[in-house]
């Protein structure tokens, strides 16, 4: 491996990011669905438009799924399994996961990729029960939110589970790149390894057990490979069993090389859209102390601290592309704004999510298969969260923030 390949791979030095020496800090976006669209029956075209596209917003960051676990028996859980049954992949889903990191390198965009999934839209921890005989999948549309969380907190229990997931990443990590001809563990196009997509204890029961996997699994991964970093995925706090000591313990271990939350106004209920007026102001404050509280404790670890889910919707909770977004950008300038208090561990945001040219072809925004891919996973309304191609001000938002943490380090 050439000395260069080595300083472009993004490091960790004195609890800050940095790559080729140099601070490395950015808004970047979540493009959970890359690499379905690098798929040679995905739309490759647009793939590379949307990239060209970010690239020129000034981003430099995405963070995208490894891959679906499972076949899908529900409108909720995506219809493309990367694995169709526990240790058989899909060749086609992996040459689209290659033909992305490719695309990415090409404009000089870093990917953290995750590797499972606390939820049910990619199959996730509760596809890893099913195969292993612990019971049929509780999808939360069909047997309720509770049985869904209390059959997914089995999983930290399951020891057949947590070997096929072991499995499963060294199957990715030790993967080569058919299209760049990089062993992925050589490739800096990758900035992380990220264990799962909010991986949460489900249960206070499961606290110990759940501190102690993260543990065993980021040894592991960092094992397989020394070049990357490693993070949880975790959201902070709302993560953790309102347990925020948690969320500083397993971001302790020296095999977690940063630290990482994430924002959901709604779907933690600070905001009340039946009385947006009241709440809004409350929630813009809500967001901010969560920043601080959790910059604050990543600062004690000395490391870094990535913000890598935050979104909003559009004004009037409505779905539609031609909504405003009025509050939405004021939301994110407020959080924006945080870079400028000097919080030496925040280093980057990647907002939720990147819908570029995706549209909803249903009348009540919910997605069948066949539908284009929006930033919006499909048990959720497409256009909740979505930031669509046409969303001038959040976008132009987006940019001046990026061009000014870019000039900041030259």
């Amino acid at each position: 491996m050439s000395m260069n390949a080595v300083d472009n791979f993004v490091r960790v030095t004195d609890g800050q990011l940095t790559r080729n020496g140099k601070p490395y800090r950015f808004i970047g976006m979540n493009y959970w669905y890359g690499s379905l669209l690098g798929m040679k029956t995905g739309d490759r075209a647009r793939l590379g438009r949307e990239l060209d596209f970010l690239q020129e917003q000034g981003i430099t960051n995405l963070r995208a799924m490894v891959g679906v676990e499972g076949i899908s028996r529900n409108d909720s859980h995506l219809k493309f399994p990367l694995q169709p049954k526990q240790g058989e992949y899909d060749d086609a889903v992996l040459d689209g996961l290659d033909y992305f990191l490719a695309e990415a390198a090409k404009r000089h965009i870093t990917v953290v990729l995750f590797l499972s999934n606390n939820w049910e839209w990619s199959g996730g921890f509760a596809q890893y029960l099913e195969w292993n005989g612990k019971g049929a999948y509780p999808y939360p549309s069909e047997a309720g939110w509770g049985t869904f969380i209390n059959f997914v907190g089995k999983f930290y229990n399951c020891d057949e589970c947590k070997e096929a997931f072991n499995r499963h990443c060294k199957y990715i990590i030790s993967r080569t790149n058919r299209y760049t001809h990089k062993p992925y563990t050589e490739d800096p196009t990758i900035m992380a390894w990220e264990i799962a997509n909010e991986p949460r204890p489900d249960g206070s029961q499961n606290k110990a057990i759940y501190k102690q996997w993260i543990g065993e699994v980021s040894h592991l991964i960092k094992s397989l490979d020394k070049n990357h970093l490693l993070t949880t995925g975790t959201e902070g706090e709302k993560g953790t069993e309102e347990d925020i000591e948690l969320w500083k313990e397993i971001h302790s271990f020296p095999d977690v090389d940063y630290t990482t939350i994430h924002i959901w106004a709604k779907n933690w209920s600070w905001m009340d859209f039946s009385d947006f007026d009241k709440t809004f102001a409350v929630t813009r404050e809500k967001m901010k102390k969560y920043v601080l509280d959790h910059a604050l404790l990543a600062n004690q670890l000395n490391k870094p601290m990535v913000i890598e889910e935050i979104g909003f919707p559009r004004d009037g909770h409505l779905f539609d592309p031609a909504t405003s977004t009025t509050h939405r950008d004021q939301y994110f300038a407020d959080l924006f704004g945080l870079f400028d208090n000097k919080l030496k561990s925040l280093q980057g945001i990647n907002i939720w999510a990147f819908g570029g040219e995706g549209r909803a072809s249903d009348a009540n925004y919910k997605w069948k298969k066949g539908d284009q891919f929006v930033g919006d996973p499909p048990q959720e309304e497409q256009g909740l969260n979505n930031i669509f191609d046409t969303d001038k001000t959040t976008l132009e938002l987006i940019f001046k923030y990026n061009h000014k943490l870019a000039k900041s380090v030259r």
